[in-house]
């Protein structure tokens, strides 16, 4: 009774209204969050891609001192095996908390954020191997549909979502994904202004898991020190995508085991309580891979003193965008907000690349752009309605 309970009360979603105002910060954030690295070199990503992770964990770390001054909700605590009367108890401890200072640490929204950060590990190697715009492509169709699927279908134990027009969604996620294929045509220009900005930021592919960073695909469309190719080139190619379409997966599945626990009853309520624990696996999962990524390096790791402020800066932006999305899960759905915001920041991203850093120029690549801005807002809106 008491798992029925808090199923039927993780299904009172905040309302449609702030569910849209974090669609909107989250894609604004998710576009926004490499601009602070644009003027620095990050090398092969890896030592980028764990600075971030510090971020991440540290505002995970911030946001669960708010939640112990501000509760978000009243959460009832299950009986203990064997008690007489199996029931929810008459006094529910105030947010699911045994006493003021306990923390809400949930494993599998751990597992969540490991999933992340392993796809965003993938991400370099997987740039090396096929290039940047096919890389972008793969991950970024396959992270959209495995969201979005898990939501429509109901997928690993999850319930499936309500639609008012299924059509219509089905719709709009068929404009997404083919608004991301004509963003991958839009090629930045490799020319320097000689003001530091027309360069592209190297390993933005690899940290634009869940928000493709289209606008700054670079001509070279592989990450320094890549290793030369070889004869094999199919077998690499081949490698490379199945490589892409993996993080796609992993991308796709990072909140999955959060609405498992909340769909079984089995966990809090409240969004908010899954995200110190869903950043915790992002930090421990991305430190895994850069302990790895030493060994691998003889411990001689390639490392960029000057890319770690605005490394942190990014993190922070992105952990504020994550945090948005959870918001907007239980606000709107999966199947509403997950083809939206892995959709949206493509636009913002192009903006900054059209406006402020000049590096998309041309007849043809402001074509390819304006085409595939007009389908994405379009893929949004047919999604939203």
């Amino acid at each position: 009774r008491w798992r029925r309970s808090l199923r039927a009360a993780s299904k009172m979603a905040a309302p449609a209204g702030v569910g849209y105002l974090a669609v909107a910060i989250a894609v604004l954030f998710f576009g926004s969050n490499f601009v602070p690295v644009k003027r620095y070199d990050t090398g092969d990503g890896m030592f980028f891609q764990w600075v971030m992770a510090s971020a991440i964990f540290a505002w995970g770390c911030l946001l669960q001192f708010y939640l112990f001054i501000s509760p978000q909700g009243d959460d009832h605590v299950p009986p203990s095996h064997g008690a007489a009367n199996a029931t929810i108890y008459d006094v529910p401890v105030v947010d699911g908390r045994t006493d003021p200072y306990a923390v809400k640490f949930i494993p599998y929204a751990v597992l969540g954020g490991a999933l992340w950060a392993t796809g965003n590990t993938l991400a370099v190697p997987v740039i090396n191997l096929i290039g940047l715009g096919l890389a972008l492509l793969i991950w970024g169709a396959t992270n959209m549909l495995m969201g979005w699927a898990t939501g429509v279908f109901g997928l690993f134990g999850t319930e499936k979502d309500h639609l008012e027009n299924e059509a219509l969604n089905y719709a709009g996620v068929s404009l997404a994904v083919v608004a991301l294929l004509i963003f991958t045509q839009v090629k930045p220009s490799d020319g320097d202004d000689g003001d530091g900005l027309g360069k592209p930021t190297p390993t933005n592919g690899a940290s634009t898991s869940t928000e493709p960073m289209l606008s700054q695909v670079a001509a070279s469309d592989v990450l320094p020190g890549a290793p030369p190719p070889k004869k094999n080139a199919l077998l690499r190619r081949l490698l490379g995508m199945g490589m892409a379409a993996l993080a796609g997966v992993l991308f796709g599945n990072n909140f999955t085991p959060v609405n498992y626990v909340k769909d079984n009853g089995l966990g809090p309520s409240q969004p908010m309580d899954y995200v110190f624990s869903h950043f915790t696996g992002i930090y421990l999962a991305a430190t895994f891979w850069f302990i790895v990524y030493c060994i691998q390096q003889r411990s001689n790791p390639k490392v960029y003193p000057q890319a770690i402020l605005p490394a942190l800066v990014s993190g922070l932006m992105w952990a504020i965008a994550q945090t948005a999305w959870f918001v907007a899960n239980d606000a709107l759905s999966l199947a509403v907000a997950f083809p939206i915001i892995t959709s949206g920041p493509g636009i913002v991203s192009s903006l900054w690349g059209v406006f402020v850093f000049k590096e998309i120029r041309g007849t043809r690549n402001l074509g390819f752009l304006s085409l595939a801005i007009v389908l994405s807002v379009a893929g949004c809106v047919m999604i939203g309605l």
